[in-house]
């Protein structure tokens, strides 16, 4: 016996208490879903970069094949139970929405939309593009989901300040003013001196970034330090490259040990990530440095003058010595420098392999390819000003003419055998040379000065200048990429709105209209029985096979079949006429 839709103790209360859970069910399962992904996306726009603690960090460096796999699975997972919310309420709506006439393509959309899968149809593309966007949709899922907790290598910037000794301010060149002009000889600064007088020379070599032609890099190394070339007159504000743990000399006396930063970070709100020490970190941070612009060239004896006279002295065994001054008259400023070499018997040096070059660089003997130089040096202060005070260029000064007179041993010059093995082909190459070396000379005084007198640490506010960078940690995280993100949202929201429609829907038609959720229209089982118990089979063997797309058009329902107590039995499909 057929009996109406509508007949509402034909069904179970059971059954609809059972099916109103489940969506109810689906509902918040679905809702806490979207939940967290709008959470866990909105806290990483809100800090723009979640890190992964430390201790997890190491074990994805060495098993990284393990997070793949991890993130694969809880992807996975989450694609999975989303779907099946998804395609559970969409069926359950198409289920009472079959309750009504319909057609055979549509019952395909339904089938389609349930399983998700798609169909193609030129006569009906609203439906096909239907079928395909949520195929789309559905498939995209567990690509949304990995691309959304897939950590991956991240910098994260937490932003730094601090203070440093300023070489610029008055406090400080009175304070450098006092402990230069001490007549006593203080033996605490000896190893101070011995530092200067084998550091100058190997900063300066290792600031010359052209040799022979060819582009070169060298790394300086200072007190536990590496710099590239040179020290640009820095010291590094970090705690990590604060010199040995040894304890240091102040002032002129130091030679190294460790020097105390005035450096704080600002991790803002994730004060408790503070110790996140990453895979790496490095920093760039704005600081008080101090350089020089070098030039070098020929005299111009217009307005300068330069004369080395030599006065031997005989020696034993045949040889002399000969003591060299060498004067020099920069447009009214006189200077002099005396040397010493040795000689043969006759009180010359044998030109072939040894030579003098004393410091404004006129080459005598085996040194004679140079012409005689003028290096002009202007100190300055790379961010507060374009020079620095007297006293610390007195000081630089002092050291530069050690340098260039120590340079000079009885038989040869270590400048001028550099020169040989590299500058001699090219006069500008030279030129450039003598200007890199006097520069990293320059700057490692100034880093060397500034060490010694930050060595004590809580530098005064009267000679201290403010820094200010960031640090960038390298580790494993998540950062904000909106563009992405959005994409990935609209994605899952999608489905969590669609689900909630269609099981609103579901329950409304529930409430009004319940239908026995145990018929499965997409199970082909189910379907072909249903079709069976109708007679459409007959109607559908009499057809032109040839005009089977016209076939999809056939208006069709499914009712109910219930015994002579009421109780549901079947359902049929069958046509309406």
């Amino acid at each position: 016996m057929i009996c109406p839709q509508e007949n509402m103790n034909s069904i179970p209360s059971g059954h609809t208490d059972r099916a109103t859970q489940r969506l109810l069910l689906i509902i918040f399962g679905q809702t806490v879903i979207m939940g967290f992904a709008w959470g866990f996306t909105g806290g990483l726009l809100f800090e723009n970069v979640l890190a992964l603690p430390d201790h997890i960090v190491h074990l994805i460096v060495e098993y990284p094949t393990v997070l793949t796999l991890i993130v694969t699975l809880i992807s996975t997972a989450l694609s999975i139970i989303t779907s099946m919310f998804f395609t559970f309420a969409l069926k359950e709506a198409l289920r009472h929405h079959l309750s009504e006439p319909t057609t055979l393509f549509r019952l395909r959309t339904a089938i389609a939309l349930s399983r998700p899968t798609w169909v193609l149809r030129w006569r009906s593309p609203k439906l096909s593009a239907l079928t395909f966007a949520v195929y789309v949709v559905v498939t995209f899922l567990n690509t949304s989901w990995s691309t959304l907790l897939l950590p991956t290598p991240v910098q994260w910037p937490v932003p730094m300040s601090g203070t440093e000794l300023n070489l610029g301010s008055a406090a400080f060149a009175n304070q450098l003013t006092v402990d230069l002009n001490t007549v006593q000889a203080n033996s605490v600064q000896n190893t101070g001196f011995q530092t200067i007088n084998v550091m100058t020379l190997l900063s300066g070599i290792a600031a010359v970034v052209v040799e022979g032609g060819v582009q070169t890099s060298s790394i300086f190394s200072f007190n536990g330090v590496s710099y590239n070339r040179s020290t640009g007159g820095v010291l590094p504000a970090i705690e990590e490259y604060s010199g040995s743990s040894n304890p240091s000399q102040y002032g002129l006396a130091f030679s190294g040990g460790n020097v105390p930063v005035n450096s704080s970070f600002d991790w803002g709100r994730l004060e408790r990530d503070s110790g996140t020490q990453g895979i790496a970190k490095n920093y760039t941070v704005t600081q008080q440095g101090v350089t020089a612009d070098v030039t070098c060239q020929p005299i111009d004896r217009s307005k300068n003058s330069f004369t080395v006279d030599p006065v031997a002295s005989q020696g034993p065994n045949g040889n002399s010595f000969l003591t060299w001054e060498a004067v020099v008259n920069c447009s009214g400023n006189v200077n002099s420098l005396t040397y010493f070499t040795a000689g043969n018997a006759s009180g010359q040096m044998d030109p072939a392999s040894e030579g003098f070059l004393p410091f404004f660089m006129s080459g005598l003997y085996k040194y004679d390819f140079l012409p005689t130089i003028v290096c002009e040096v202007v100190p300055y202060l790379t961010t507060v000003g374009p020079s620095p005070n007297l006293p610390l260029s007195q000081y630089i000064a002092t050291v530069m003419n050690y340098q260039a007179g120590s340079n000079q041993d009885l038989t040869k010059n270590t400048i001028g055998d550099f020169l040989t093995a590299y500058g001699t082909s090219n006069v500008t190459t030279m030129y450039s040379e003598l200007e890199d070396y006097w520069r990293g000379i320059t700057e490692f005084a100034s880093t060397q000065l500034r060490s010694g007198y930050s060595s004590a640490g809580n530098i005064s506010s009267n000679t201290a200048i403010s820094t200010n960078g960031t640090m960038y940690i390298t580790t494993y995280g998540w950062r904000s990429q909106t563009h992405t993100f959005i994409l990935l949202l609209v994605v899952i929201t999608i489905i969590w709105g669609a689900t909630v429609f269609a099981a609103g829907y579901s329950l409304i038609q529930e409430r009004y209209h319940p239908s026995d959720p145990s018929f499965d229209f997409s199970d082909p089982v189910h379907l072909i029985m249903a079709a069976s118990g109708g007679g459409l089979e007959g109607q559908l063997r009499e057809l032109d096979m040839s005009k089977a797309d016209n076939s999809e058009d056939i208006p069709i329902r499914f009712v109910d079949v219930f015994d002579k107590d009421g109780r549901r039995i079947s359902r049929k499909l069958v046509s309406v006429s």
